[in-house]
């Protein structure tokens, strides 16, 4: 059975069915279908009502068969209202390549932008903490050793290459501030109570590691550092 015939068929157990009802209910394109009733209505088959539905006009005896000439089926011309609607098929088409060739293009750009994002996300936390170590020693000037480890994300030794900070014994001590400190020796043992509770707790640190000796049993003196 012909597609004409099938679609016939239909408009006779379904008048006033519509292109896209019969185009579901078939289960060909809603382009084929309109081809098909605009050939059938030029033959006479079917006609259109207001609303877009179509109805049969042929009895339902009638059979819908190619014209023959010397023994060889005809060729029907396509209906000029057909080829507008191939050609308006067409234009859409190509308008919907268009659209999707720039969304694929805007797709694109926002992957850059998200995987951007993402990186600079992913490294935002680990600069927050390290600001956080150094703006910590620079305000307490010195820390526990424990203390600074759980503050900062990497080696301290890395802090200590950078310049930021010098490790003796248990403490973490700013390097600024050490090297201010390290100016005010020798430190006589009478000078002791003038110093801060941070300096006299440096002090010891620096002779549990043998880098200050008490001189003459009168004062404190620094070993090269």
């Amino acid at each position: 059975m012909s597609v004409e015939q099938r679609v016939l068929r239909y408009l006779r157990e379904n008048p006033g069915a519509t292109p896209r009802a019969i185009a579901d209910a078939l289960g060909i394109s809603l382009a084929q279908v309109r081809a098909v009733l605009n050939r059938l209505r030029d033959s006479g088959y079917v006609t259109r009502v207001p609303g877009g539905g179509y109805y049969a006009r042929a009895p339902p005896s009638s059979d819908i068969t190619p014209e023959v000439n010397s023994g060889k089926a005809s060729v029907t011309p396509i209906p000029a209202d057909t080829l507008d609607i191939l050609k308006e098929l067409e234009g859409e088409v190509r308008e919907l390549r268009q659209r999707l060739e720039k969304l694929e293009k805007e797709v694109r750009e926002l992957r850059i932008v998200v995987d951007s994002l993402s990186k600079a996300r992913a490294q935002q936390p680990q600069e927050q903490v390290q600001d956080r170590f150094i703006r910590e020693i620079k305000m307490r000037k010195v820390l526990k050793l424990p203390e600074a480890l759980a503050i900062a994300t990497k080696p301290i030794d890395e802090y200590v290459k950078a310049g930021a900070v010098k490790v003796f014994a248990d403490l973490v001590v700013d390097r600024e501030f050490f090297e201010e400190f390290s100016k005010r020796f020798p430190i006589r043992k009478s000078q002791l109570s003038e110093l801060s509770d941070i300096e006299r707790e440096l002090l010891n640190s620096l002779i549990r590691e043998g880098l200050v000796y008490l001189y003459g049993g009168r004062e404190y003196r620094l070993s090269r550092v």
